[in-house]
């Protein structure tokens, strides 16, 4: 039997710097490269910078 072909897109989760404990997860192209972005983080109540990491597998 043949190996699976890899996905072309992995979950990621984006996570808050304001070390709040509040994250988006998101799917991005394999081939890209990291996702950072400002959101809003409603703990806080002000839009903050968040960084990926990985998605823990279950």
């Amino acid at each position: 039997m043949a190996k699976k072909a890899k996905s072309r897109l992995i979950n990621i989760r984006v996570i808050s710097m304001a070390m709040t404990g509040f994250f988006y997860s998101y799917k991005r192209p394999r081939t890209a490269g990291l996702m950072s972005m400002l959101k809003y983080d409603p703990i806080v109540r002000k839009k903050v910078l968040f960084l990926e990491s990985k998605k823990r597998s279950k």
